[in-house]
């Protein structure tokens, strides 16, 4: 996979525990980290591809889905202070987040379109930064696969947050902003009422 643009090594955000084509689901390797909504991550699937995909969920549940957690505080135990007298959470709660795929890289050269392959459970997830992160969204094609996504937040709300994420990694980069904006604009071309709150969310200025 390829490395960050200062040479240091991808940072490891979790590994795949649910997989397709459209959808992939990762637990954190700690506790209430998350990547933010909207940022991009990636990871490797068995053909040797590189696959992008976009942070549009997060959650901290306990392991067990058919038990809610309980509350352990009190008005003399808050906060940090729980997980300090509960060390025993750390191992019956998880940090998991979900990532739409729009984008692989397959022999240095990206396509802007679903992976012909998931990738395999318990594969490593990464951050996109730097390089990458430019090569992907220098072509703003792949935004079609965010605008028509079935998220588990509101479409439009995700679409904003990866484009806020994007323009401040890349160095509040107001030219990419204006490029990525024609390009919603040009995709919800037909849906006036959508596009221009979308368009809103997403100014600098506003």
């Amino acid at each position: 996979m390829v490395g960050s643009s200062n040479g240091s090594a991808p940072q490891r955000l979790g590994e795949v525990i649910e997989t397709s084509t459209v959808r992939l689901w990762v637990e954190s390797d700690r506790l209430h980290v998350l990547p933010p909504l909207g940022s991009v991550v990636r990871v490797a699937n068995g053909a040797g591809d590189t696959i992008y995909a976009v942070v549009s969920f997060g959650q901290t549940a306990g392991i067990d889905e058919t038990r809610r957690a309980i509350r352990r505080g009190s008005d003399q135990v808050r906060d940090d202070e729980v997980y300090r007298r509960h060390p025993e959470l750390t191992q019956i709660l998880r940090t998991t987040f979900e990532a739409l795929p729009v984008a692989y890289r397959r022999g240095g050269v990206i396509r802007r379109m679903l992976p012909p392959l998931p990738p395999p459970l318990h594969y490593s997830v990464e951050a996109v930064e730097g390089d990458d992160l430019r090569d992907l969204t220098d072509d703003p094609r792949y935004l079609s696969l965010l605008v028509a996504a079935d998220a588990a937040v509101p479409t439009d709300h995700l679409v904003a947050a990866h484009l806020r994420q994007v323009y401040e990694a890349r160095g509040d980069d107001r030219p990419w902003l204006e490029m990525a904006a024609r390009e919603i604009a040009r995709l919800l071309k037909n849906d006036y009422d959508r596009v221009l709150p979308l368009l809103e969310a997403i100014d600098p200025d506003g």
